[in-house]
C-alpha cells in the first residue's frame, strides 16, 4: 500500500512587470524554483492598486501562500489586500516578498538576501520548513483612508523628496542618484523649512516639527544601494513604532543630519532631531497640508495622521 503524498501548498505569485529589476528570464527562474514546493498560480498587475485587488481576491480563494515579485509599493498593496476585511494573521495566507524593486526595504528588513536567487532559495526553505514567523505592522488612518504599512510612513520634507524621486525614476533606475538629485532640488526650491506639525505620542510626550516626521516599523529606514540608512536603528517588527521628529533645520544642520543618516548607527538625535522608541500610537497634525509617503510611495498631501502599532499582524515565510 502506497503512502499518501502530501498535498502541495497552493501559492499565488503576484508580479509587477514594471518593477525595476524584473525581466522575463528572471521571472521564469523564480517560478521554476517555487514550483519545487508550491503549486504556483501567476497573476500580473497592470496598474497602481491592482496588486491589492489581486491579493484580496486570492485570500478569499483560499491560497496557502501569496508571494510578490516587485518593489516595496507592490509589497504594500499585497499586504493591504491580504489583511482586507479585518483578516487576522491566522486567517490570511502566509506572505513572502521576493525582491524585485530598487530598494526592497521590507524584504531586506526581514533578513532576505539582496540577491533575488538567494532570496527565493531562502523563501523555499522557509516554506519547506512550514514554520512561518509573525511580524508586527503599522497602520495609518487619515482623512482619506486607513492602510497598513510595513516599514515607514512620513509627513513633510522626506515625502516631498520622494515625490521628486518618483518623477525622476520614470526615466531611469538609479535610485541613489535620483535621491541625491531630489534632495538638492528640494533644498534649492523650498529650503528645509515647512509648516508647523504637532506630534502627540502614546508615551504622553508632545513635540513640534517644521521639517518632517518619520514613523518606522522596522530598521533600516531605506537603502542607498547596499548602504542602510537609519533614522531609528532600534525600530523592530517585535516592538511598537519608532518616530523621528525634525524640529527645525537650517542648511548646515541639514548637512549634519544627512551625514549622520549615512554613517551613524543610531541615526540623528540632539537639539533639532529627536527620536522616540516603541510607541503604540502617534498622532500628527499639520497647520497646512503636507506631503505624505507610505512605504516609500508618495500618496499626496495630508493634514492629520493617526498611526498605530499592530503586533502580530502578518505571517511571513522567511
Amino acid at each position: 500500500m502506497h503512502a499518501l503524498q502530501p498535498v502541495p501548498q497552493r501559492g499565488l505569485l503576484i508580479v509587477n512587470p514594471k518593477a525595476s529589476s524584473t525581466s522575463r528570464r528572471r521571472f521564469k527562474r523564480v517560478v521554476k524554483k517555487l514550483e519545487a514546493v508550491v503549486d504556483v498560480t501567476v497573476r500580473q498587475t497592470d496598474s497602481r492598486g491592482h496588486a491589492e485587488e489581486i491579493a484580496k481576491r486570492g485570500a478569499g480563494e483560499g491560497f496557502d501562500v501569496v508571494l510578490s515579485l516587485g518593489g516595496d509599493g507592490t509589497v504594500n498593496e499585497v499586504v493591504n489586500g491580504l489583511l482586507a476585511d479585518g483578516r487576522t494573521a491566522a486567517e490570511a495566507p502566509v506572505f513572502a516578498p521576493i525582491p524585485g524593486g530598487s530598494t526592497n526595504v521590507f524584504a531586506r528588513a526581514l533578513g532576505l538576501s539582496w540577491d533575488r536567487r538567494k532570496a527565493v532559495g531562502e523563501i523555499v526553505a522557509a516554506l519547506e520548513g512550514g514554520r512561518p514567523r509573525t511580524v508586527g505592522l503599522g497602520r495609518v488612518a487619515d482623512e482619506k483612508e486607513e492602510r497598513f504599512f510595513t516599514f515607514c510612513a512620513g509627513l513633510g520634507w522626506d515625502a516631498s523628496v520622494i515625490k521628486r524621486v518618483e518623477t525622476y525614476r520614470r526615466n531611469g533606475r538609479n535610485f541613489g542618484a535620483h535621491y541625491a538629485r531630489a534632495v538638492m532640488a528640494e533644498l534649492n526650491e523650498h529650503g528645509v523649512e515647512g509648516e508647523s506639525m504637532e506630534v502627540e505620542m502614546s508615551s504622553g510626550e508632545t513635540d513640534t516639527s517644521t521639517g518632517m516626521v518619520v514613523v518606522q516599523n522596522c530598521a533600516p529606514w531605506t537603502y542607498l544601494g547596499t548602504l542602510p540608512v537609519n533614522l531609528n536603528a532600534r525600530a523592530s517588527f517585535n516592538a511598537g513604532l519608532d518616530v523621528l521628529i525634525l524640529r527645525k533645520l537650517g542648511l548646515s544642520a541639514t548637512a549634519r543630519t544627512a551625514a549622520s543618516l549615512l554613517v551613524g548607527r543610531e541615526g540623528p538625535d540632539g537639539k533639532h532631531a529627536v527620536t522616540h522608541h516603541d510607541l503604540s500610537r502617534i498622532r500628527v497634525r499639520a497647520s497646512l497640508p503636507q506631503a505624505f509617503q507610505l512605504d516609500g510611495d508618495y500618496l499626496g498631501e495630508r493634514t492629520e495622521l493617526e498611526l498605530t502599532s499592530v503586533p502580530g499582524a502578518l505571517r511571513v515565510a522567511c
